[in-house]
């Protein structure tokens, strides 16, 4: 068995798919629009889902802590520079060999950028 999708939901398909594109650093490799928006990591797909586009119903709930995506980064110290440019830090930790920091999308999921 394999990992192959992180799916978020979003309120707001487009501005979450700008946000990604400027987080990620590339284009979607499949859009639906209005629905649905695939980036492809190679090791993990990560989808921007819009359930209102299927009927589905959005709540404040949906958004924040149903999921954290963490991800590796070589350089912790320019990344958070790059990120803190468009996205407000949440945390930065340091404990031992362990360092990351914390920020919310476009959409109020909070991600992680840890090194590795």
């Amino acid at each position: 068995m394999k990992l192959r999708y992180a799916i978020l939901k979003v309120r707001n398909i487009q501005r979450a798919k700008k946000f990604y594109i400027q987080l990620l650093g590339m284009q979607p490799v499949k859009e639906e629009i209005d629905r649905m928006v695939e980036f492809d990591l190679e090791n993990l797909k990560i989808g921007l889902y819009n359930p209102l586009a299927d009927g589905f119903p959005l709540n404040d709930s949906d958004f924040g802590t149903n999921c954290m995506i963490a991800f590796g980064v070589d350089d912790i110290a320019s990344e958070l520079a790059r990120v803190s440019s468009f996205a407000e830090i949440m945390c930065h930790e340091k404990v031992d060999y362990h360092e990351w920091f914390e920020f919310k999308d476009s959409e109020g999921n909070v991600l992680e950028i840890h090194k590795i």
